[in-house]
């Protein structure tokens, strides 16, 4: 990775494959230029998650710091978006259906560790929790002003930053994820419906 950044000067996204998450030195994979990390056995689904969000080309914003005090989607009447997913699985119903399921298995577990690691001050589970909830966004056409605020609680860390202020952003979070899940839910059963 030393070489591909400083020699090669490419920013290919790169993601490491490690046997165990738990003794991996994250900072320093940061540090060499390493983008994301995953455990094997490789799960496909995991790793193709991880790799569109890496490669989707960000859409440009006019508005880069969304208020924390109201709502960023309080006009929109729907939360998630399918048309990236819909694009990138040419309409694959099982191929989203997987997708879909991803989303709802890990986005609630998600949620409840960022809460309880802001409760009880882990702010390498905070991190951690945020960072692999960023490419669903995208994925699932969640508003990108969403992932700005995933993005600021993920740089969180108790000593910057107003901690009543990260614990709005995180309801944000919970509340617009809520909203996917059971957007999300219903667009799985149609799904299944027209399968069988």
């Amino acid at each position: 990775t030393e070489y591909i950044r400083n020699n090669m000067r490419s920013k290919i996204p790169i993601i490491a494959l490690t046997a165990d998450v738990t003794t991996v030195d994250l900072e320093k994979c940061r540090a060499v230029g390493m983008n994301d990390y995953i455990a094997k056995p490789v799960d496909e689904r995991i790793l193709y998650t991880k790799i569109v969000g890496l490669v989707k080309k960000p859409v440009e914003s006019t508005n880069n710091q969304p208020k924390a005090n109201k709502p960023v989607l309080a006009n929109k009447t729907r939360c998630t978006d399918l048309a990236y997913l819909i694009s990138i699985t040419k309409y694959d119903h099982k191929l989203i259906m997987e997708m879909i399921t991803l989303y709802l298995e890990q986005t609630p577990v998600l949620i409840s560790t960022i809460k309880k690691s802001l409760q009880d001050k882990d702010w390498e589970s905070l991190h951690a929790a945020a960072h692999k909830m960023i490419p669903s966004f995208s994925i699932m056409g969640i508003d990108k002003d969403y992932e700005t605020i995933v993005k600021k609680v993920q740089m969180y860390d108790g000593a910057k930053g107003d901690a009543k202020e990260i614990g709005e952003l995180v309801l944000q979070i919970e509340n617009v994820c809520s909203c996917a899940c059971n957007e999300l839910e219903e667009e799985y059963n149609t799904l299944k419906n027209n399968i069988t």
